[in-house]
């Protein structure tokens, strides 16, 4: 069972490499895609979706790239995960058990409830 999509999971890791790169130093997708082992063009439409909700920017030209538009420490995972899979994550069942709830709930109901919320 994978709970994040193959995108996010893309997502996460370029935010991360990101993070590390000194303050306002943009990489090319081509170069980020490298040590994520990733398709260049897929990782282009997966960071296009970070730019709408101010997680990445992007400058063109001959130093152009995607560089973190705010401090890594003023994004949070659920912001990420939003923006490349929407709330879903967040609403939908542990196991993927239709009908799970507070009335009927699977085996990891209330465990999940709790992860979520500190997520």
């Amino acid at each position: 069972m994978k709970l994040l999509s193959q995108g996010t999971q893309y997502a996460l890791s370029a935010v991360i490499v990101l993070s590390r790169q000194p303050e306002g130093t943009t990489i090319s997708a081509a170069d980020l895609a490298k040590p994520l082992n990733c398709p260049a063009p897929y990782l282009s439409q997966i960071l296009s979706k970070l730019k709408p909700s101010g997680i990445l920017e992007s400058r063109r030209g001959l130093n152009g790239g995607v560089l973190l538009a705010r401090s890594p420490s003023e994004i949070t995972l659920m912001e990420i995960v939003e923006a490349i899979d929407g709330t879903d994550f967040f609403t939908r069942c542990f196991m993927g058990i239709e009908g799970c709830g507070d009335i009927d709930p699977c085996p990891f109901h209330s465990f999940w409830a709790k992860e979520r919320a500190n997520i």
